[in-house]
This record gives C-alpha cells, structure tokens and sequence, in this order.
C-alpha cells in the first residue's frame, strides 16, 4: 500500500513539475492549439482558447511511467510481458495523441489526424495489443460478470481478442470524446 501511496504522490508530483514547464516551453514558441472558428462552423465563445498550450499527454505519460517505476523499485528491475504491454499499448496510444497534437500544432489549424482515420489506426492497434496479451501471457479468457463463484463464459481467443480490443480501443477515445470540442476539455 505504501508503494502505490509513493507512487501516486511522485506521479502527481512530476506531473505537475513538467506540466509547468511544457506550458512554459510551449507558450514561448507560439506552439499552442488552434481553434476552430466561426467559418469552420464552430461556437465563437472557442476562440478565447486560441493558442492554449497542448501536448499534456506528454505530462502525463511521463509521470505515470515515472510512478510506476517507483511503485516496481526492486534491485533487478525485469518487465513481466503484461508490464511491457501495457507500456508498449500506452505509448502507442501516446503517439497516435502526439501525432495528432504535432500536425494541429505545425499546419496551425485545428484538423489533425482525421476522425476516421485515428479510430481505425486505434482499433487496429487495440485489437494487436489484445491479441498480443493473449498470446505472449497466460491470461484467461474466461469472461465473468462478478467476483463470486459463478462460471463466467469461456470465449475463444479470436472472439476475446476483438471484446478485449474494443474495450482497449473504447477507453482510448473515451479521453477524445470528453475532451471537448477543441481537445481542450
């Protein structure tokens, strides 16, 4: 408990140091997101956060990273594969995010990486990190509704692989989807 307490607070704690000086870094390079405005069809009460600083997801990554190597101190620090996949899908996710950001950031209109496109990039991504947590550990593709004694339905491979890939790609874009109209909650 300690160490998820430790790490936690050390996450928040970086978080907030980078968070601070990418705004910064950020702010002083004119670097900050475009907005739609009224010819782009979009409300006109979004054109105060013109040139609001982006990218936090790099905050974020880092600090989680940062977190989770605290709360894993151990002499012999070894990834188990479920450790390297959810690190490789995070920073796969990250990118597409980065991506995005970066093309808004240096065309300075707020279109990045097309809707369509991004969704079928991530549910392709999400589908080879199910298949690849299925294949490469020894996770049970038994699904169950509860914690009780009751049986839970035991799925094949393919069929856990796109349930468990949707559910990946589905908490992905939940961020997108409550984020707002302009990316800037």
């Amino acid at each position: 408990m300690i160490a998820v307490m430790l790490a936690g607070a050390s996450a928040m704690f970086v978080s907030l140091v980078i968070t601070r000086y990418l705004i910064g870094f950020f702010s002083e390079r004119g670097k900050g997101q475009p907005i739609l405005g009224k010819e782009d069809h979009g409300p006109e009460h979004h054109m105060k956060k013109q040139g609001t600083p982006t990218m936090g997801g790099i905050a974020i990554v880092v600090a989680a990273m940062f977190g989770w190597l605290i709360a894993h101190l151990r002499p012999n620090l070894a990834l188990s594969d479920q450790a390297m996949i959810l690190w490789v899908g995070i920073l796969v996710m990250a990118g597409m995010g980065f991506l995005d950001d970066w093309i808004k950031v240096t065309k300075r209109h707020n279109r990045g990486i097309f809707w369509k496109q991004k969704s079928y990039i991530t549910l392709g991504l999400s589908m080879l990190i199910a298949w690849w947590l299925v294949s490469a550990t020894s996770i049970s593709t038994n699904l169950s509704f509860t914690r009780a004694t009751l049986p839970g339905w035991d799925l094949p491979w393919p069929v856990w692989v796109a349930f468990a890939g949707v559910i990946i790609w589905s908490t992905s874009n939940a961020v997108n989807v409550t984020d707002g109209l302009d990316g800037l909650a």
